[in-house]
């Protein structure tokens, strides 16, 4: 039976109106990188993505299902379904950090004067799951910072119970290459693996998970 990873891709979107929302900066090309690089290393590939265009979704052909979501909420609920079932997980996603407290019925008109959105913290999806991870499951995440890189990385390191962390910086999103640096428990520093495209960066996580994998 073939090994399995979930990977979490793409914004999410948290809806003020019918046709408004808030959320963050993603692509999906990272996600869709990792995911058509596992395949190519004998992975099944679980795909959940939030909302992105189409060419950025990934080719799994027969090795993998894609899951598609658009709220936080629905990225929990999908990913907790699926986190059981599979030997690594990979958090590539960029989770909206807040909702509205309340959404709007109608479409909010250009005229109205004032408008007071009350937003909420959404839950913290690689948190939930990394709480809950068994001893033969690896949980893979991402640390995008414009202050304070590595203190931040190794904190959600530890708060989010992860085994590792993909620390990038805000010139990658929607780009097609990056800086990365890879930070795990098992080293006192990070390694700086510099300028990368998202492919090569991608392959290096594969890696990384696939000799953990094979090590147990």
């Amino acid at each position: 039976m073939k090994k399995k990873l979930l990977i979490l891709s793409g914004p999410t979107h948290e809806y003020i109106d019918p046709v408004r929302y808030i959320g963050n900066a993603s692509s999906g090309k990272m996600g869709a990188a990792i995911a058509e690089t596992a395949i190519r290393f004998g992975w099944f590939v679980d795909f959940i993505s939030g909302p992105v265009h189409s060419s950025n979704l990934p080719n799994l052909q027969q090795n993998g299902t894609l899951h598609h979501v658009t709220s936080a909420e629905e990225m929990l609920e999908a990913a907790t379904h699926l986190f059981p079932s599979v030997q690594a997980t990979v958090f590539a996603a960029a989770v909206a950090d807040f909702k509205p407290r309340e959404k709007v019925s109608r479409k909010m008109d250009h005229q109205d004067e004032t408008f007071d959105l009350q937003l909420e913290p959404t839950k913290d999806i690689a948190a939930s799951l990394g709480h809950h991870k068994k001893s033969n499951q690896k949980c893979v995440g991402f640390a995008l910072q414009t202050h304070d890189m590595l203190s931040k990385a190794r904190e959600k390191l530890s708060n989010k119970n992860l085994d590792a962390i993909v620390i990038n910086d805000p010139d990658a999103i929607g780009a097609d290459q990056g800086t990365y640096q890879w930070m795990d428990f098992s080293s006192n520093a990070p390694q700086n693996w510099g300028n990368l495209n998202k492919h090569e960066c991608a392959e290096r996580i594969i890696q990384c998970l696939t000799d953990w994998y094979n090590a147990t």
